[in-house]
């Protein structure tokens, strides 16, 4: 039996928001978008930023509409009976995708802000982000069922705008 090794925050939060998330809503993701029928794209962007900066919504940024909602995905789910479950669309000059931040990066954002408490550094916040995505990848590149109903967009802000990190997707 192999010997569980020592994760770090950003791996661990990878496999939560992959758990008590992606792996509920990307299988139905596609028949749930209803009347946005123009959606060319029926991924879901999965939008990370390196900072672990999220805004509090999308449209917060330069040049993103909410467009609206897409259907309600309930299921039975951690003691809850129909836990309900909606991902947003939006569009960028005339292009409308459906969007996600992983809530649970502001987990690593407030462990900064908290150093005091924490002992948890900005640089350290910059390379747990990084550890998340590459996880994040790997568990989803291994998950072959999910294959074709998710993007995953990193945007290093140093070296690029989040509207162009977004725009080169299309």
């Amino acid at each position: 039996m192999p010997m569980a090794t020592s994760k770090t925050i950003g791996e661990g939060l990878a496999y939560s928001y992959y758990s008590g998330f992606l792996k509920v809503v990307l299988p139905s993701l596609a028949s749930r978008l209803g009347k946005y029928t123009t959606i060319r794209n029926k991924k879901l962007k999965i939008l990370i930023l390196s900072s672990g900066n999220l805004p509090g919504t999308l449209q917060d940024l330069k040049d993103i509409i909410f467009e609206g909602k897409t259907d309600k995905l309930e299921i039975d789910r951690a003691g809850f009976q129909k836990r309900s479950y909606t991902n947003n669309v939006y569009s960028i000059q005339g292009k409308q995708f459906v969007a996600d931040m992983p809530a649970n990066l502001l987990t690593l954002k407030d462990m900064a802000d908290d150093h005091e408490l924490t002992d948890f550094s900005a640089a350290q916040l910059e390379t747990e982000v990084i550890k998340f995505t590459e996880v994040l990848k790997r568990i989803l590149q291994h998950k072959t069922e999910l294959e074709g109903t998710y993007e995953i967009i990193f945007v290093d802000e140093r070296n690029q705008s989040f509207q162009e990190a977004l725009l080169a997707s299309f």
